[in-house]
């Protein structure tokens, strides 16, 4: 019989930890702006901007940061960092650049996991997640896969929702344009049993949107507009 510890389902209720994954750092700049500007600086700026807004507001959250210098961690040490500190939301933060045969690009892209890769995050959810416990020792493998992937269903829901709010927020605190919600296989989003999103925050392979993502004013206002998202989604999550 699939029997699930209900005391902690509510203790899972609450948005209690958040993981901030500035993409790239250290040896690996990430994308390079027109006039040089790093990504790996953008994104970090932006993150820690976003987790002081969250903290100030939310000081009984902790806040999880895969990096919070040049460092570099892999792609799996990004996901590990968030399921080790059994966190309820990951959110990756990215800016991006056009491809040489590709015309000229600009503006925001929230990217959450397909469905095809459901598989891939329910092995990961059964071998690496720490805070999905059953009431009893030795629960059998196909109640775990039955759990995982009732999860990740789950995580899809929240996926849709946080990356709607995301949107939104975005369109209403920043002076960039959107370029839609869209599915994708990245690890990061796939590693994390959670739910999570991928924010690609603008171009800076565009002089205007570079400009903007290496401004204070511009940083500022994209870290607001995830944090509204958040404060959003906070409350549908522990709602739900």
């Amino acid at each position: 019989m699939f029997t699930v510890n209900c005391s902690l389902l509510t203790a899972q209720s609450k948005l209690d930890v958040i993981t901030i994954d500035p993409g790239h750092g250290g040896k690996d700049p990430g994308t390079i702006g027109v006039t040089g500007a790093l990504e790996k600086n953008i994104v970090l700026a932006i993150a820690l901007k976003l987790g002081d807004l969250i903290q100030k507001k939310f000081p009984e959250i902790k806040i999880v940061f895969t990096r919070s210098n040049d460092d570099f961690p892999s792609l799996h040490e990004r996901t590990k960092i968030a399921n080790d500190n059994k966190s309820k939301l990951f959110i990756s933060i990215h800016a991006n650049h056009k491809k040489m045969d590709e015309t000229e690009k600009s503006g925001f892209e929230i990217y959450m996991m397909t469905r095809e890769h459901f598989p891939d995050a329910i092995d990961i959810t059964m071998r690496d997640n720490s805070w999905l416990k059953f009431q009893k020792a030795g629960t059998d493998t196909t109640d775990n896969f039955i759990f995982s992937t009732l999860a990740q269903n789950g995580y899809y829901k929240f996926n849709e929702y946080l990356a709607s709010n995301v949107e939104i927020n975005m369109l209403n605190y920043t002076q960039i344009h959107s370029r839609g919600i869209m599915q994708a296989g990245f690890v990061v989003v796939i590693g994390a049993s959670m739910p999570s999103i991928l924010v690609e925050t603008g171009y800076v392979s565009d002089p205007a949107e570079e400009k903007y993502l290496t401004s204070s004013t511009g940083q500022t206002a994209i870290a607001t507009g995830l944090f509204n998202a958040f404060v959003n989604f906070k409350y549908i999550y522990e709602s739900n």
